[in-house]
């Protein structure tokens, strides 16, 4: 971590009742500085809080919110819970995977997309969800994401 994001991190470790409970904020200060969780840092996270590589490890492996390596600008995750897979979010993801011409996990060559399927995304009343960035697409249909792609490219290439 940079200077500047260790001196939070330090403070985080007095803000809890207990250590342990700033893994999480500490584990975004990291993603953000990065983009991802390097294993140097996974290392360094854990020397700081007391605590093994391979607890800090285990939190990272449960929450899909953190990735282990760079993903795209754009990263989008499909639900595959009960509701959504009902309501065809398995299509939705083969329709991503055919598109971007990807595999489950992949980024595309040009680093714009990175495709996930996710346990759950808690909106299961809108069924089928996709989250773009962190931004839910509810009743999200393969129209719907076909844009998406085309509008990303499109302001991407605006911008280069």
């Amino acid at each position: 971590m940079n200077q500047e994001h260790l001196a939070e991190a330090k403070s985080l470790l007095t803000a809890f009742p207990g250590k342990s409970s700033a893994l999480i904020p500490i584990l975004h200060l990291v993603e953000d500085e990065f983009g991802y969780i390097p294993q140097e840092e996974v290392d360094a996270v854990a020397g700081l809080m007391g605590v093994t590589a391979a607890y800090v490890e285990a939190v990272l492996s449960f929450y899909t919110l953190f990735h282990r390596q760079p993903t795209g600008k754009y990263l989008i995750q499909v639900c595959r819970g009960l509701s959504c897979h009902l309501r065809g979010a398995d299509r939705l993801a083969r329709f991503l995977y055919e598109e971007l011409g990807v595999q489950r996990g992949g980024t595309t060559d040009d680093g714009l997309f990175t495709v996930e399927e996710v346990e759950c995304l808690a909106l299961c009343k809108d069924a089928p969800v996709v989250q773009v960035n962190l931004e839910y697409r509810p009743r999200a249909t393969q129209e719907e994401l076909g844009r998406l792609i085309a509008e990303s490219r499109q302001e991407v290439a605006r911008h280069a």
